[in-house]
């Protein structure tokens, strides 16, 4: 019988299978198995094409009480409990720490906190209103230990926002344009001010270190077609801040408008959004194709049940699409409290007046409903915390 004989698998046709595996769990297990393929998978090139080609999963929330892992038997309940042992989700790192700092948004595995400056003259802000005071800020990597407080913002850029009327945007982080290419560490923050004329967004950069004030056209023309009155003395109300498939959103009042930042061009432009969407709050994911989705939760007040209403915008125009009604399970109230791109955290009652909650997180690509864990309270605000597993993880920072 003739023999059968075998090429060597090389690490470069190693690396090309280890791309294929669905999850970062798989790959944790596969480079446990030997130490040729520890060192593979531990590679700095090969861990940035397994993260350039598979979404974070999705590992607990960030609230005022801190980390809430997942649990089991959410499947990312392993990686998750690692995370809380190896990170430091109290900031002591910070080299001004103290319990003043506020976290502010999280994305990329990077955590945004401010806090007023110490100086701040409170009185003084509150009788001259075109010098707002614009916090400290600093950006950490709570699993790395590591931080990067912010320069303020110059006071060249700042006197840019004449009279302003709101400076109550809360800052926020900003997905890199181009992942695949983008150096890891990395990272831009972006703060609005709405002004009595226009909108002004100030970018900070961390390769550059330095802040850009962006301006919105002229509210006259930016507002063209919406109805909203320009010649008022107020301007319109905007909340709910989401991003997905390359733009920020906020909803505009309740005019089922919806104000667009393309973080690509940095412009902003005025957009619909689906009319069963109707009530607060929603969430805009990406749901593919460069396409974005919203869900947003729906009452059925006469059956006394919940659902997801999902809706998807069309490839090539503005008109939203409804895609499916998600039912939830019946005998509970649901409350939508936090959102990313891929992920959704759903808290659920069963009665109005209870305090003890159950926390899901829903993945929009597979709409998989999983268990995250259980409180005593309920929350009004949380910020979904995505990672790899500290053994594929690398500095942001």
């Amino acid at each position: 019988m003739a023999e059968v004989s075998s090429l060597p698998v090389t690490d470069d046709l190693l690396a090309e299978i280890f791309l294929l595996l669905p999850t970062p769990a798989d790959l944790v297990r596969a480079s446990a198995a030997c130490v040729s393929f520890r060192r593979l998978v531990t590679d700095r090139a090969f861990l940035r094409r397994f993260r350039s080609l598979h979404a974070a999963p999705f590992l607990g929330f960030l609230n005022h009480n801190g980390f809430h892992p997942a649990l089991p038997p959410h499947t990312s309940a392993p990686a998750a409990r690692a995370v809380s042992l190896a990170a430091d989700f109290s900031y002591s790192f910070l080299p001004s720490h103290d319990d003043t700092w506020k976290v502010r948004d999280v994305r990329d595995g990077r955590v945004l906190l401010d806090r007023t400056p110490e100086d701040a003259d409170a009185d003084a802000a509150a009788e001259d209103s075109s010098s707002p005071v614009f916090t400290e800020l600093a950006v950490c990597d709570p699993l790395h230990r590591r931080c990067l407080q912010l320069p303020p913002i110059p006071d060249n850029l700042a006197a840019s926002v004449e009279h302003p009327q709101r400076v109550e945007f809360q800052p926020f982080l900003v997905p890199p344009p181009q992942p695949d290419n983008a150096e890891e560490t990395s990272f831009r923050v972006i703060w609005m001010a709405q002004c009595k004329t226009k909108l002004v967004a100030f970018v900070f950069s961390s390769t550059t270190g330095e802040w850009r004030a962006v301006p919105s056209q002229g509210w006259a023309d930016l507002l063209a077609g919406t109805g909203v009155s320009t010649t008022s003395s107020k301007s319109p109300v905007f909340f709910g801040r989401q991003y997905a498939c390359g733009c920020f959103y906020w909803l505009m009042d309740w005019r089922e408008k919806l104000l667009t930042l393309d973080t690509k061009t940095m412009e902003f432009s005025i957009a619909d959004h689906p009319p069963g969407c109707r009530r607060p709050p929603i969430a805009i994911v990406d749901a593919g194709e460069g396409r974005p989705g919203m869900l947003s939760v729906r009452e059925n007040v006469a059956g006394g049940t919940f659902d997801l209403y999902y809706a998807i915008r069309g490839q090539n125009s503005n008109q939203w699409q409804m895609e499916r009604i998600i039912p939830l399970d019946s005998g509970y109230r649901y409350y939508l409290r936090s959102a990313t791109e891929r992920y959704l955290l759903l808290i659920r009652s069963e009665q109005e007046s209870s305090s003890d909650v159950e926390c899901f997180s829903l993945d929009v690509k597979t709409l998989q409903l999983q268990s995250v864990c259980k409180l005593k309270h309920h929350i009004q605000r949380a910020h979904i915390y995505t990672n790899f597993p500290p053994s594929l993880s690398s500095h942001t920072i």
